[in-house]
């Protein structure tokens, strides 16, 4: 089974706003880095041709949370006793954001602010399974 894995999924770095085939993945995780006490907000949206998007509408695009034209507000938690000997200590992180792309169309993209630096969006349950 973890041999499969990598037959599975499509692992991408990602540039927030950027055009991405989905064919054949019903799922995909957005990973980023959030500051302690910061909001990301994501939103996804998907279009036939790659030139004109329209924000999806399905309310449980984002399966932990309903939404509305899909988009998701997070806020990372700061964490106010988090100290070493030289202050504060970053209680920041990486996110991840899941995504249910079953019923949206081939080509989607993921407008992400708030986040701190580098996204990667990882495509995954395959529909077509190896043998």
């Amino acid at each position: 089974m973890k041999r499969e894995l990598f037959q599975n999924i499509t692992a991408i770095p990602y540039t927030s706003g950027d055009a991405i085939d989905k064919t054949g993945f019903l799922s995909a995780v957005i990973g980023a880095n959030i500051a302690a006490g910061a909001k990301m907000t994501v939103k996804v949206e998907h279009s036939d041709d790659g030139e004109t998007f329209e924000p999806v509408t399905d309310p449980r695009v984002f399966p932990e949370q309903s939404t509305k034209d899909g988009e998701y507000t997070f806020e990372n938690p700061a964490d106010a006793g988090a100290e070493d000997a030289e202050g504060e200590l970053d209680t920041g992180g990486v996110v991840n954001v899941d995504v249910d792309l079953v019923g949206l169309k081939n080509i989607v993209k993921f407008t992400v602010t708030g986040n701190d630096g580098g996204l990667v969006v990882v495509l995954g349950d395959n529909s077509v399974q190896p043998v």
